[in-house]
């Protein structure tokens, strides 16, 4: 399943960069959207957070109560023009569920920036991958309105 998303920040780039590895950040972010637990771990240009969520009711049926998603975000070095590419991979720990996104972070203006976000969401179960699919699919976009969200409101401070 094809997914996509646009990101408007009020910032630059290189401070939406900044914000994306601070882990003070991204564990706001997790405990924002009802983490029970979580870990991030900065590594150079990747960041990777590890949470332990609720599995929406229609999903828990095929996963259990709780989900381990793991998340990876890699920003490369800025082109001339100070657009940023990177990566974004998702997954849930002991399920064949993975998405694997390309990210883009492009200046619109000295102090504004807008991230796209392109990928494919894959569920490798016989017979209701499919239908798993979309039944994740909103809990990934819940997921990647909540990052802009909080983004908006930390650049703001």
């Amino acid at each position: 399943m094809h997914l996509s998303y646009r990101h408007t920040y009020d910032a630059s780039a290189d401070a939406v960069i900044a914000l994306m590895a601070n882990p003070d950040f991204l564990s706001d972010v997790a405990t924002q959207s009802g983490a029970t637990s979580h870990d991030v771990r900065i590594e150079g240009p990747t960041t990777h957070m590890e949470m332990a969520l609720e599995a929406p009711a229609d999903v828990a049926k095929f996963v259990g109560k709780t989900i381990h998603v793991t998340q990876s975000l890699t920003w490369g070095n800025p082109d001339a023009q100070g657009t940023r590419r990177g990566t974004v991979d998702i997954a849930v720990a002991g399920l064949p569920i993975k998405m694997a996104a390309v990210a883009v972070l492009s200046p619109t203006g000295p102090d504004t920036s807008v991230g796209t976000y392109e990928g494919d969401l894959n569920v490798r179960i016989p017979l209701v991958g499919k239908k798993v699919e979309s039944l994740v699919a909103p809990s990934i976009n819940d997921a990647f309105d909540g990052i802009q969200r909080r983004a908006q409101e930390w650049l703001k401070r």
